[in-house]
């Protein structure tokens, strides 16, 4: 339901849960220009405002609606970069002085997005900086972690595009650049020209729902999302070896694909993927390190929007080539079709009852309506369970043939 251009309301109705659950979801441009200060509004968020000046007085008031738990995201699907807002609170007939709770948590979600915390317009300094600070140390702590920098390393190699290289909190470096001002005056833009999504997951009257966010001083805006970016596949495979001073190795393989964006792609690269390295089971994980005891941790992933496919590990560093070669020979196996039907049942198994344990979780529910909305329209849970059921043996050997070496990066530690 539109209740202004760019501006959506989901009321999403189920009896499953004790809880109500409101997202407000911000979506804007992947831009390494403004995902710093786009991070420091979400800190902002969820640390004070004007009717709650404290973290103390922020958090007191939570607790006084029964432990209601308020809390931000920053995540990026392909080009776009999200802040989402989440509440979490009981529903109204089981508080127990018959508070009207869940009209409580849109008063407290109103006063977050329209009575911030400022001061001339800007962030008030003191707290700005605060968590300003907080942001930063909690990057440097990061740049440490052997497999967070060694996989930003390689999507630098990997995209050409410059914003798709960056973190999707952005970096130290852009972070000190910003003030008080600038991460305000993001907030104010984000307000009025973000594509704007709240979603209402639960037991509620949705008349009451439409007046209450309609009284939200929300105006049109036009808002084009691009997801989907498409890089041509390079010849050249791009490598590159650091010495760190650590303890962990780490290798990072960067795959290139590219399918057209529909369920039925999605399902089988889904499969393959799981068949490779997603698993317990997965080639990956049996082959390399149980079997030949050469990796500590092993696993692939893929960014669908943006065509990249990743294969990474934690192993000694003597161990490099022969990890490196045993990598291409699996996937070199399920491009050739050597595919057990037991091993592909089982695979399709695991993925269809993780969709379907997904309706156990809000957030899952409500990430999959913003993609039937945005993304694949028309396709949801029921209809990608099915998709992949008919997934087979030469589907994932195809699709395998498409998934071709991009760049390699090894993090070598002492």
């Amino acid at each position: 339901m539109e209740i202004a251009k760019g501006v959506q309301l989901h009321l999403i109705k189920t009896k499953q849960f004790k809880s109500n659950h409101i997202r407000f979801r911000f979506s804007g441009n992947f831009d390494k220009k403004t995902v710093a200060k786009r991070v420091l509004v979400a800190q902002m968020l969820v640390t004070a405002n004007a009717t709650y000046p404290t973290a103390q007085k922020f958090r007191a008031k939570l607790a006084n609606l029964y432990g209601a738990s308020v809390s931000t995201n920053v995540s990026t699907i392909g080009k776009v970069h999200i802040v989402d807002i989440d509440l979490s609170f009981i529903q109204d007939n089981l508080a127990p002085r018959g508070e009207k709770v869940l009209e409580e948590m849109i008063d407290f979600l109103h006063d977050m997005l329209f009575k911030p915390l400022v001061s001339v317009a800007q962030y008030q300094t003191k707290t700005f900086d605060l968590e300003k600070g907080n942001l930063i140390h909690y990057l440097e702590a990061n740049r440490e972690d052997a497999f967070y920098s060694s996989s930003l390393t390689l999507k630098s190699m990997f995209y050409n595009d410059s914003d798709l290289q960056e973190s999707k909190y952005g970096q130290v470096e852009l972070l000190e650049r910003e003030t008080a001002y600038t991460a305000y005056q993001e907030f104010q833009k984000m307000l009025t020209g973000d594509q704007l999504d709240i979603f209402i997951l639960g037991d509620f009257d949705d008349y009451r729902m439409i007046q209450l966010f309609n009284k939200f001083p929300l105006e049109d805006r036009k808002k084009k999302l691009t997801f989907n970016y498409d890089q041509r596949h390079q010849r050249i495979i791009k490598k590159r070896i650091e010495r760190k001073d650590t303890n962990q190795s780490v290798l990072q393989l960067g795959y290139h694909f590219f399918f057209p964006i529909n369920e039925r792609f999605y399902a089988i690269l889904l499969v393959t993927n799981g068949l490779l390295g997603a698993f317990s089971h997965s080639q990956l994980f049996t082959e390399i390190r149980e079997k030949e005891g050469l990796a500590y941790s092993i696993a692939s992933q893929f960014d669908w929007p943006t065509g990249f496919f990743n294969i990474y590990a934690g192993i000694d560093k003597k161990n490099l080539i022969k990890t490196v070669r045993l990598i291409n020979k699996q996937l070199t196996a399920i491009k050739l079709g050597k595919i057990s039907p037991e091993l592909l049942n089982q695979t399709k198994k695991m993925l269809i009852t993780n969709i379907r344990l997904s309706k156990d979780n809000p957030k899952s529910w409500m990430d999959e309506v913003y993609h039937e909305t945005y993304i694949s329209p028309g396709h949801n849970r029921n209809s990608l369970i099915e998709s992949i059921n008919y997934v087979y043996k030469d589907d994932v050997s195809l699709i395998a043939k498409y998934i071709r070496l991009q760049a390699i990066y090894f993090w070598e530690g002492n």
